[in-house]
């Protein structure tokens, strides 16, 4: 699986973001961050609405004309902060709503809920290299979400992500690497680009973590592509060697989620 991890920086025109996707390299996946349309602040979020069909066909051109799978980040779909997954045809797999808004409340306050509302369900989906789980953003910082995801059989989980510039450097390496390791499977986030947009700031450092909680790959803050070629049959190697899934002591506790 040759996953391509596009660090953008992002802009209000619209046009401009989407015109970067045109050059991306030869890959299996490609990655985009949360929000890849439009800044990562209320004030902008507030109309981002406007900009899905673009968006949306957009991206349906660029996997059926490179023939690619696309993690599509995440963009605003009516009052939901959506990711949508799309095969090599231009078709829509599935789609994941963000399911935990981010709040935050220190010197300046921030709730994401004043404009999205959160989805009610979680997401795998299957492709031609093996299963896949997604996360966006704020959702790695709740483990029942990566484990069910990995209970429910994926091997890898994509987390489009937009951590600003403090959250990167005290938590984001941090929580990527524990949510590879204690579920044993790849965990590729993908952030944008150092930007700011009034009083947000991105982080960069998009990361690809396997299932022993190693690092593959890092970039820095700048805009970029990394294509990184993985076996997603690693992990049952991984899980071989260290069998938490086998020592697990199911008749004391479990984890499941509720349907809606």
């Amino acid at each position: 699986m040759k996953i391509c991890m596009y660090q953008m920086s992002v802009s209000m025109d619209n046009q401009q973001n989407i015109a970067k996707l045109k050059n991306i390299p030869d890959c299996d996946i490609l990655v985009l961050c949360e929000m890849w349309n439009c800044p990562y602040h209320n004030d902008a979020l507030k109309t981002a609405y406007l900009r899905h069909d673009e968006s949306l066909m957009a991206l349906k051109k660029l996997a059926k004309s490179h023939r690619i799978w696309i993690v599509a980040g995440s963009i605003c779909a009516d009052k939901y902060n959506r990711c949508y997954i799309l095969n090599c045809d231009g078709d829509i797999v599935c789609s994941y709503d963000k399911t935990h808004l981010f709040e935050f409340h220190n010197r300046q306050d921030y709730c994401e809920n004043e404009v999205f509302v959160p989805g009610n369900h979680l997401q795998c989906f299957d492709t031609p290299w093996g299963r896949c789980g997604i996360l966006l953003c704020y959702d790695i910082r709740f483990p029942e979400v990566s484990r069910i995801l990995a209970q429910n059989g994926a091997q890898i989980l994509f987390c489009p992500a937009a951590f600003n510039e403090q959250a990167t450097k005290k938590h984001w390496k941090l929580f990527t690497q524990t949510r590879a390791l204690e579920n044993e499977v790849f965990l590729c986030g993908v952030a944008p680009a150092k930007y700011t947009y009034k009083n947000y700031t991105s982080g960069g450092h998009s990361i690809l973590v396997d299932g022993f909680g190693n690092v593959v790959v890092e970039l820095g803050e700048e805009e970029a592509y990394k294509v990184v070629d993985i076996d997603l049959n690693d992990i049952e190697k991984v899980r071989k060697r260290m069998p938490y899934w086998k020592v697990r002591r199911n008749d004391l506790y479990e984890l499941k989620e509720i349907k809606k």
